[in-house]
């Protein structure tokens, strides 16, 4: 007697299903798959007006785009503790950070800085604590009872190492000022002073921030200070992290980066890229 159709085809799907119960179902082989076309993200913070940070990004950024073959895009975060966020949760590829940004928000953070500029010949510079040209004050001992303007908490030139340069002239900031304001932005603490808000300010360099620096002086120099390194984390795919390091090392010898380092060069004297393992050896050779 035959048995019907639909009954035979029910009994063959249990016992399919019993083998693959017992059997289990064949392993899957998943394998990642990295979006070659997903744009790269660079993190900067606003330490200059916009229009000026993209003028010496945008140039980075273009050449970037050139060799990855991926677009490149500009991130802007509030400040350094809201950029090292986004590089923690791989939000964007690469964060421009200050020195002492890095170093103290990087804690057991698994980040790796690649590179830093050279600027103006030097791969360090100093900082500067500046009034108005016809203030009174010609040095840091001056200003008791002002009211001094820091940038961030996390900017060396505009908070970490004037500090140092204070504490090593026996000065307590809280006690020797009359009130201490945090800024968020080198050119606000430039306006500042010159408005009159600020009596003085600690600023990485008042000429390459803005125009109306003619309209102050130098009273200190805070430093020296490491240039401000790219940075990525050190999970960051492989080839991709090869790819940048290469091309921002390379930048100043190829025909296309060349031609964008002139823009940058101009606004803040980057002459190239240098790897991070250069600017660690200069380091230690100083402190000898």
């Amino acid at each position: 007697m035959r048995l019907p159709l639909i009954v035979t085809l029910t009994m063959l799907s249990l016992l399919i299903a019993g083998w693959f119960a017992i059997k289990g179902p064949a392993p899957v082989r998943l394998q990642p798959v990295i979006d070659q076309s997903a744009p790269v993200f660079l993190g900067v913070i606003p330490f200059i007006q916009p229009d000026k940070l993209r003028e010496q990004i945008e140039p980075v950024c273009r050449y970037l785009q050139k060799k990855l073959g991926r677009k490149v895009v500009m991130l802007t975060a509030s400040d350094y503790e809201s950029l090292a966020r986004l590089l923690e949760l791989n939000k964007i590829h690469i964060a421009w950070f200050s020195h002492a940004s890095f170093e103290r928000l990087r804690r057991q953070s698994r980040w790796e800085a690649i590179c830093r500029p050279m600027q103006y010949g030097s791969v360090l510079y100093d900082g500067q604590i500046v009034v108005r040209s016809d203030s009174p004050a010609s040095s840091i001992q001056d200003l008791k009872g002002k009211v001094f303007a820091y940038v961030d908490r996390y900017s060396g030139s505009g908070f970490y190492f004037p500090n140092l340069y204070m504490v090593a002239q026996g000065i307590d900031p809280l006690a020797f000022f009359a009130r201490v304001e945090f800024t968020q932005s080198h050119r606000s603490s430039i306006l500042g002073v010159i408005d009159g808000t600020y009596d003085a300010a600690a600023v990485f360099s008042a000429s390459l921030v803005d125009k109306n620096a003619d309209g102050l002086k130098v009273i200190a120099r805070t430093g020296p200070i490491p240039n401000d390194p790219i940075v990525v984390r050190e999970d960051l795919d492989t080839g991709l992290k090869s790819r940048i390091v290469n091309a921002l090392l390379q930048m100043h010898t190829d025909p296309d980066g060349a031609e964008e380092l002139k823009n940058i060069k101009a606004l803040r004297g980057t002459d190239k890229f240098v790897a991070e393992a250069e600017i660690q050896a200069e380091l230690k050779r100083r402190s000898k």
